[in-house]
């Protein structure tokens, strides 16, 4: 008997820009669509760490979703909805985009957009270890290799798929290619840090918007921007705007401010996004890889350079 997961989206959601998000953002680009179209998602499970995977489809107003790995789907559901952002009601969304038409203008252009954020805070800390001073591409590549290599092997509708090593897995690692001594130091150091709970979800969120980035700075290698990333991207925080100078300088651009905002700006036009600040920041950041924003598609680098140089 085959064992299902069932989540329907409460509020606008567009299961066809989730797949193009997932499949053009380098930390989950090898998650693919299969021949069936249906679309492998692999993952540690949340808390136990259990390699799993599962076939999602979107039906008859759900995501839908064959499971192996494990038999604990309340577990395998909460952590696919958190994935999509669909653990959070977005009915009262589209109301942000009558508040501030600006904004309701990038939503018309991609209606049903919620963030796709990364499988946990767990990968999260392995990808900003694998990243750093590297190119995205170079580090999808490392990562890539590294689930081929060390990633647990699951049969998925016949087929076969590799899930992110677990923990204890990765300590075992001793090399990569590609990938530099130090980093797999630290990447064992992410290890120990998830077996210690440190990275657990649950307990991040409990600690709210400062304290919980704050806790896993402890982790070597993980500096202010990758902690951020962690609880905002890993836990899928839902009403943060964070300090993020791609989309600053876009919300800038859209509301007459050229692309640096003083932070006083930036609270005042964020505030009126409440609660889905961190949707929002995510959307400013989709519109600006589709070109919709005009004069910040290309820029991102000097921007990031010229932030750090604020800072």
């Amino acid at each position: 008997m085959k064992q299902e997961i069932r989540i329907e989206p409460r509020g606008p959601f567009s299961w066809e820009s989730a797949l193009e998000v997932l499949g053009s953002f380098p930390p989950t680009r090898h998650q693919g669509r299969s021949a069936s179209n249906a679309v492998p998602l692999t993952f540690p499970l949340d808390g136990s760490f259990t390699p799993v995977a599962t076939a999602l489809r979107f039906e008859e107003g759900a995501l839908r979703g064959e499971v192996t790995g494990t038999d604990d789907l309340e577990a395998v559901e909460r952590q696919v909805a958190r994935i999509f952002s669909l653990d959070h009601d977005g009915s009262n969304y589209p109301a942000v985009g009558e508040r501030d038409p600006a904004i309701g203008r990038l939503m018309s252009a991609l209606p049903g957009l919620r963030p796709v954020c990364f499988t946990s805070p767990y990968e999260t800390a392995a990808w900003a270890v694998v990243s750093q001073r590297i190119s995205m591409r170079q580090a999808a590549s490392i990562k890539a290799r590294l689930i081929a290599e060390h990633g647990h092997p699951l049969t998925l509708g016949g087929v076969e798929v590799r899930c992110f090593p677990t923990p204890e897995r990765l300590l075992e690692v001793e090399s990569v290619a590609g990938l530099a001594g130090e980093k797999v130091a630290r990447l064992h150091g992410v290890a120990r840090a998830a077996l210690a709970g440190l990275l657990d979800c649950d307990r991040l969120r409990a600690l709210g918007d400062e304290a919980g980035p704050a806790s896993v700075r402890a982790i070597p290698g993980i500096g202010p921007f990758w902690s951020s990333g962690i609880y905002l991207r890993g836990c899928g925080i839902q009403d943060v705007f964070p300090d993020e100078p791609v989309a600053i300088a876009a919300l800038g651009r859209l509301h007459g401010l050229a692309d640096e905002p003083t932070a006083a700006q930036v609270r005042q036009l964020t505030e009126v996004y409440s609660p889905f600040r961190m949707w929002v920041c995510f959307l400013l950041r989709v519109a600006v890889n589709r070109g919709l924003i005009e004069g910040i598609s290309g820029n991102e680098m000097s921007l990031r350079r010229r932030h750090r140089g604020s800072g």
